[in-house]
């Protein structure tokens, strides 16, 4: 009696340490790494993953005077190690600017950036292209012929493999205009430009695709103001729909936008109020389309400091993150990179990174269930400037944060068929409530979501549910590995269950 009462204690004292581990365990972004140490003046980095999770990275650099260079690195380790940095274009005198890239099923890259940006040749500024099929780059490619001016590229792959580029041309609010134009395998069609004949400007920015469709944020321009607007892009169709007003807040350039897991579009913008920007208040705000019509946009930072350089991603979770870069008012950390997470209807914040001068132009992409960055980070030192990489995955921030108070039995485990899942609601949660609000789900080992067994309000006994392992369209679980998952608001306990048929 005495060996079993002694045993329990011991085993008592076990889960309290392992739970205890669980509950101190803190979800960081990875410690960041330097994609590029070759000094210089680093500016614009963008990334692609592509389909075997290779993670492609681009960005311009300065060499001296008006002579810049765009340079590729790879990471084939989920971004632990990057190859040495590889010049593309082998250019010797020009101005070459603002790379962006892109990939489509096959793997294959396609880089479009600024040619000459300063040229005042009879050619002028204009944007190209270069590819690569997985072995070499190829020569370079002229996509805005006979445009001098053009600059602000971005290119698109859709469902069907087209490239779709895309250029700005014209410096001044309410005089610039976008051009686009597609290619298939007959060679590059007509140049497009979809809102040239407005009296206003219609200025799209950024862009999201849905299959064939492209969902693009960006800005509409009169007398020296900009509002957020919405645009939808049908590639088979060739056709823009009228642009939307997401908001009639003020804004300035920096506008995102991502398609939730029900492909309705979300976006985040920088909101200021008044001219010139860095002069009153500024901060950032989300809104997403509901229906007809956007929802009322909601704050999501706005102090002392000002927000720029905001990028949005929405999880495997349907929880939207932003990324942006604070400028404090203080000099003790001049420039912040801050990560924000919309968790039941709450942002809560996690700086990612910080300088001293610069930390900046962020870029955010989603895939496999993690968050990747890119930016530019600026030491105090002379040619101290990096291309700096950074990651946050959504899994183990999902699951690793536990609340100390909740308790979560499964037996049998492993199982075959009814598995039992007992726990207990805390009483307080830090609210003092007697019922909590509580949603008990079942992931697989990539994060997606198998099936909802509860999500309602429990009082505070202790409850047992059967889970007859199956998904949420009841059909039977192959054997393996699954995950268990009772959350309150950010409050999260899970525990793993195999499943053996």
């Amino acid at each position: 009696m005495k060996h079993s009462y002694f045993s329990s204690i011991i085993l008592a004292l076990v889960i309290c340490i392992s739970l205890s581990k669980l509950v101190s365990a803190q979800v960081e972004w990875a410690e960041p790494v330097n994609i590029s140490n070759l000094g210089g003046y680093l500016l614009h980095p963008d990334i692609v993953i592509d389909h075997n999770g290779v993670i492609h990275a681009v960005w311009s650099q300065n060499v001296y005077s008006d002579h810049w260079l765009i340079y590729y690195a790879k990471s084939e380790d989920d971004g632990l190690t990057w190859t040495v940095p590889l010049d593309l274009l082998q250019n010797t005198d020009y101005f070459m600017s603002q790379p962006h890239i892109a990939c489509d099923s096959e793997n294959k890259l396609y880089v479009t950036y600024t040619h000459d940006g300063n040229g005042i040749s009879p050619e002028g500024r204009l944007v190209k292209m270069i590819i690569s099929d997985g072995h070499q780059w190829s020569d370079l490619i002229t996509v805005s012929e006979g445009m001098p001016g053009s600059h602000y590229s971005s290119i698109a792959i859709n469902i069907k493999d087209k490239p779709y580029v895309f250029w700005l041309i014209g410096s001044q609010m309410g005089g610039v205009d976008m051009y686009y134009r597609y290619y298939n395998n007959m060679g590059w069609s007509n140049i497009f430009c979809p809102y040239c004949d407005s009296t206003f400007g219609h200025l799209p920015a950024m862009y999201s695709i849905e299959d064939s469709i492209m969902h693009w944020s960006g800005v509409y321009q009169i007398f020296g103001v900009e509002k957020p607007e919405y645009y939808v892009f049908n590639t088979d169709a060739n056709c823009w729909e009228y642009p939307e007003r997401i908001s009639n807040d003020t804004i300035v350039v920096d506008i995102d936008i991502a398609l939730n897991n029900q492909n309705i579009p979300e976006s985040a913008y920088r909101i200021v109020s008044s001219y010139p920007p860095g002069i009153g208040f500024e901060g950032t705000m989300h809104t997403k389309k509901d229906g007809i019509k956007w929802l009322p946009p909601e704050l999501v930072s706005g102090t002392e400091k000002r927000q720029v350089g905001q990028q949005i991603a929405i999880d495997q979770n349907n929880d939207a993150h932003v990324v942006e870069t604070q400028y404090y008012i203080s000099t003790e950390h001049e420039t912040e990179l801050v990560h924000y997470c919309n968790i039941e209807n709450t942002w809560f914040s996690q700086a990612i990174d910080f300088s001293d001068n610069l930390c900046h132009m962020p870029k955010l992409v989603f895939s496999n269930n993690k968050l990747y960055v890119v930016y530019v980070w600026d030491s105090d030192e002379i040619d101290q400037r990096y291309i700096r990489f950074s990651k946050f995955d959504v899994i183990t921030s999902v699951n690793g944060k536990v609340q100390e108070n909740t308790e979560l039995k499964i037996y049998p485990n492993p199982g075959a068929d009814n598995i039992f899942i007992e726990f207990v609601p805390s009483a307080s949660l830090g609210k003092n409530e007697k019922h909590q609000q509580l949603n008990l789900s079942v992931f697989d080992l990539t994060g997606k979501l198998i099936t909802t067994l509860a999500n309602k309000t429990f009082p505070p006994d202790k409850q047992r549910i059967i889970w007859n392992s199956t998904d949420q369209n009841g059909k039977k679980l192959k054997s393996g590995s699954y995950i268990v998952r009772l959350k309150s608001g950010r409050k999260t306990i899970a525990q793993k269950v195999e499943i053996i048929r």
